[in-house]
């Protein structure tokens, strides 16, 4: 019982201890027979105090730097997810563009050959129709025999030489 006492006055006198500045104030509680705490006790106190004070305060440095380093790592995990998904989505619209470019360039393309071809087929039926001078190819107006024809009366001239054995104008007149 006296054990009890003790206890609790010694309970309510660390309870009026200033933890921050370590004073001790300066009235002490009496037990019986008027004993109060000798330096030893008073020392031994402020040096549990202190030491649970730099404890708490390592533990607590520890945990913040456990904390930052997690959340550190966690920030850059996000960071790298978020660089993933960002190319990702740029590649898949980057596919996507070029996929639609490639298909309207074959579209136009397409339709450029189409007229392309359109256009050859009207100038060589074009050309076919008409007759060509057989000494310089130009357009010929001058026809001498079924398979030949000239653009002037000199390109006629040049050609004779070598036209006059295969002319069938000729043999037609003999």
């Amino acid at each position: 019982m006296a054990d009890d006492q003790m206890h609790d006055n010694m309970h309510d006198h660390l309870q009026g201890l200033d933890m921050d500045s370590g004073s001790i104030p300066p009235q002490m509680p009496q037990q019986n027979d008027d004993w109060y705490m000798d330096e030893r006790i008073k020392r031994l106190l402020l040096d549990l105090q202190r030491h649970w004070l730099l404890d708490y305060q390592a533990s607590r440095e520890k945990a913040l730097i456990e904390l930052t380093e997690k959340l550190h790592a966690e920030f850059l995990a996000d960071q790298q997810k978020i660089r993933t998904d960002l190319l990702t989505q740029f590649k898949e619209e980057l596919d996507q563009t070029r996929n639609d470019l490639e298909a309207r360039f074959k579209e136009n393309l397409q339709t450029e050959i189409n007229k392309v071809t359109e256009r050859h087929r009207r100038e060589v039926a074009s050309i076919k129709k008409k007759q060509w001078c057989w000494q310089c190819e130009a357009e010929a107006i001058y026809h001498c025999c079924w398979n030949t024809a000239y653009c002037s009366t000199e390109c006629q001239q040049r050609h004779w030489p070598t036209h006059r054995r295969f002319c069938r104008r000729r043999r037609a007149n003999n």
